[in-house]
C-alpha cells in the first residue's frame, strides 16, 4: 500500500488503482485578539478530521486541497478531496475582545458540513478571562493512536491550548501571559490546532495566536486489504 501527504493549498493525487482510502484534517481556527484593557480573546476551535474509503477511477486526476495556516481571529480553511467528495472544515475563529474588561468566546468544535464515512470535530477553543488570560486553542480532530479510531479533539481550556497526546491531531496554541500587560497567544501546532486568545493587561493590544495547517493523506489500497473491509 502506498501513501502520500499533501501540505500544499492546491495539489493532483492521480489514482492508481481503484479503491482508495483519503483522510483529511482541517485546519485550525485563529485565536482572538485582545484590544481592551483589560481583555481576553478566545482560543480558536481545532480542524476537523475527516476519513473515506473511496471507488476511483485509475488514471483520473483529483484536486487535494489543505487549509492552510490562517492569522489571528480568522476562521480555520477547510481540506477537500475532489472539491466536495471529502471534507475536514476548517476550526472557528475564537472571538476578540474589543472592549475593556470582556472576554472573548472560544470557537466551538462540531461536525458540521464535514463530508465523510466518519467525520470527527475538533475541539472547541477556551474562553478568555479580562482578568487573567485569554483562552486556549483547541486539538484538531484525528485518529487516536493506538486504535486508529476517528476521535474528537480535546478542548482548550483557560490558559492552556489542549493537548494532542492521545490522538494525532495537532495541539492548541496557549494562551497570553496571565501577568503584567499580557502577551500574545500562541499559535496552534500542525495538524488543525487552534490558536490561542491574546491578553491584554494594559493600553497594548495582543495578537491571538494563529490557526494551524491542516493536511492530508491519500493511500492506495490492494485488493484483499483489511482496510477494504474498514480495518485501519
Amino acid at each position: 500500500m502506498g501513501a502520500l501527504t499533501y501540505s500544499a493549498a492546491s495539489t493532483a493525487f492521480i489514482a492508481k488503482t481503484g479503491n482508495t482510502r483519503v483522510r483529511l484534517w482541517g485546519g485550525g481556527g485563529g485565536g482572538g485578539n485582545a484590544t481592551g484593557s483589560p481583555s481576553g480573546g478566545g482560543g480558536g476551535a481545532g480542524g476537523q478530521f475527516a476519513i473515506s474509503r473511496r471507488a476511483l477511477t485509475p488514471g483520473t486526476s483529483y484536486t487535494v486541497a489543505v487549509g492552510q495556516v490562517v492569522a489571528a481571529a480568522t476562521n480555520g480553511q477547510d481540506t477537500t478531496f475532489n472539491t466536495s467528495d471529502v471534507v475536514a472544515k476548517g476550526g472557528l475563529l475564537g472571538a476578540s475582545a474589543s472592549v475593556n474588561s470582556t472576554s472573548g468566546a472560544g470557537g466551538v468544535g462540531g461536525t458540521g458540513s464535514g463530508v465523510g464515512d466518519t467525520v470527527a470535530a475538533g475541539g472547541s477553543g477556551g474562553t478568555g478571562s479580562a482578568g487573567a488570560t485569554g483562552g486556549g486553542g483547541g486539538v484538531g480532530g484525528g485518529q487516536d493512536t493506538t486504535t486508529g479510531a476517528p476521535t474528537t479533539g480535546t478542548s482548550g481550556g483557560v490558559t492552556t491550548g489542549g493537548a494532542s497526546a492521545t490522538i494525532d491531531g495537532g495541539g492548541g496554541g496557549d494562551a497570553g501571559i496571565t501577568t503584567g500587560n499580557g502577551g500574545p497567544g500562541n499559535p496552534g501546532t500542525g495538524p488543525g490546532g487552534g490558536g490561542g486568545g491574546g491578553r491584554a493587561g494594559s493600553a497594548t493590544d495582543r495578537a491571538g495566536g494563529g490557526g494551524a495547517i491542516g493536511a492530508a493523506i491519500v493511500d492506495w489500497i490492494p485488493p484483499g486489504s483489511l482496510l477494504m473491509l474498514g480495518v485501519g
